[in-house]
């Protein structure tokens, strides 16, 4: 997989753990909990809707979860945004781990669809070095 595209197939959306990362995985999530200093840091930006509204309260505990976490409403009702920075061997493991977080916490987010995804690898000075984007909708 190139490091300047997300890929577009399913098999290329497979995390170390053989879930599909845009649906999230727990075991990433929980690596990134104590991550190798030397892997690279993403920051991951995903966009998601629910069936039902994320109480006011959830979305002020999120940004104190201390993990660099971040869970938004834009002005959109049901549509919001998780922003996580993650240590990672690569993109896709960086999304899976930062959509674990809500498969995780199951009390923060029920039922969720990921709409959009992107993550930018951060160079040591923090400044971003390449961008990667993936735009879908689960079809009906």
């Amino acid at each position: 997989m190139s490091e300047r595209s997300m890929p577009h197939d399913a098999a290329s959306w497979a995390c170390p753990h053989g879930q599909d990362a845009r649906r999230g995985c727990v075991a990433c999530y929980q690596e990134s909990v104590d991550p190798d200093p030397a892997l690279s840091c993403w920051e991951v930006a995903a966009w998601f809707t629910t069936e039902r509204p994320v109480p006011i309260r959830t979305l002020q505990d999120v940004h104190h979860h201390g993990r660099r976490f971040a869970l938004d409403q834009p002005s959109t009702p049901l549509v919001y945004l998780l922003t996580g920075h993650a240590r990672a061997r690569g993109s896709v493991q960086a999304v899976a781990g930062v959509i674990g977080f809500l498969l995780h916490n199951r009390h923060v987010v029920a039922s969720f669809t990921v709409t959009e995804i992107r993550s930018t690898s951060q160079s040591a000075a923090g400044a971003s070095t390449t961008r990667q984007t993936d735009v879908w909708v689960r079809g009906a």
